[in-house]
């Protein structure tokens, strides 16, 4: 094929060594599927390295700050350079799991009750919204990480401001939501004429899905399609799309949700703009469930791949 693929990868983010294993599996499943791939490990030079390479179009492998935030999606824009999944707006709000939650809730999407927390903000004033509004065991999280970077299940106040120290040293912003003790699911969502694949579920063996839990071999395990019933299941699916859809999210995106099974209710977790593309990630392995190969996923998603933004020049 003629079109010339530039894989973005790497960049400065905390998911640096992540996004370089997902960039590697897309560059070579667009080799395998015929593409002049290559790929860019993502640092300040990346206007000068994109004009001098001049790629037709760029695959966006780039997980965290810096790359699914809206930045680079910005710059794209700006070069006039197409580019796979969502655009400078969904992007970015995409990345801020505040923001999301404000959009998802003037939807009418259900998301977790939860305590914001600034910097500046009393401990005192905190310590005592979370008695009120949540109680413990609550879950604390950077407002802008991902890969569960950062998070803590707190199951008392000493541990809250802990928590919070550990958040604040990585972001601004924190987010305190209600402990919900339920199953983990996860749907993921790609092409241009949006295909909602199978529901999956994430089974923990040990704690909540941290970081060691996502990437440690053997400390979770997967069910695709998860056997939660055909109406959860239905039910899931649709709250992903919406939630796709709330935030204008195009080409590809991973909706990750909680299903407290006592009260057979589902909340929104987050949305990922840029979800982890290699064999075994979650939304290539739920794609295989449906006959889709790591190779079908890729090329779904390049052939997605657009500007979002029409420039006019007045004079």
């Amino acid at each position: 094929m003629s079109e010339r693929v530039a894989v973005l990868m790497g960049g400065m983010s905390a998911e640096r060594e992540i996004s370089l294993v997902s960039g590697r599996a897309v560059l070579e499943a667009l080799e395998e599927l015929g593409y002049d791939a290559f790929s860019i490990d993502v640092k300040s030079d990346l206007p000068l390295v994109l004009s001098e390479s001049k790629p037709d179009v760029v695959f966006i492998a780039l997980h965290g700050r810096g790359g699914e935030d809206g930045t680079v999606q910005g710059l794209l824009e700006i070069m006039r350079i197409p580019y796979t999944g969502s655009g400078v707006f969904s992007s970015a709000a995409a990345m801020d799991k505040v923001v999301t939650k404000t959009i998802l809730k003037g939807h009418g999407i259900p998301v977790i009750d939860d305590v914001v927390v600034e910097r500046e903000i009393e401990i005192s004033e905190v310590t005592g919204r979370v008695k009120e509004l949540l109680r413990y065991p609550v879950m604390v999280k950077p407002a802008r990480e991902g890969s569960s970077i950062g998070v803590t299940r707190v199951d008392n106040e000493s541990g809250l401001l802990k928590a919070l120290d550990e958040v604040f040293a990585r972001d601004d912003k924190a987010l305190i939501e209600k402990y919900i003790d339920g199953r983990l699911l996860t749907v993921g969502i790609i092409g241009d004429e949006p295909i909602v694949l199978p529901v999956l579920e994430i089974k923990v063996k040990d704690g909540f899905y941290d970081f060691q839990a996502k990437y440690e071999p053997g400390r979770s395990e997967y069910e695709v399609p998860a056997r939660i019933g055909d109406d959860a299941s239905e039910h899931a699916k649709e709250i992903a799309l919406k939630s796709f859809h709330a935030l204008q999210c195009e080409g590809v995106a991973r909706i990750d949700m909680m299903y407290e099974t006592a009260a057979r209710e589902i909340a929104v977790l987050e949305i990922n703009t840029v979800p982890g593309m290699t064999q075994t990630s979650l939304l290539p392995k739920a794609a295989r469930a449906v006959g889709l190969e790591f190779t079908d996923v890729v090329d779904l998603i390049l052939k997605s791949a657009r500007l979002k933004v029409s420039f006019q020049h007045t004079v």
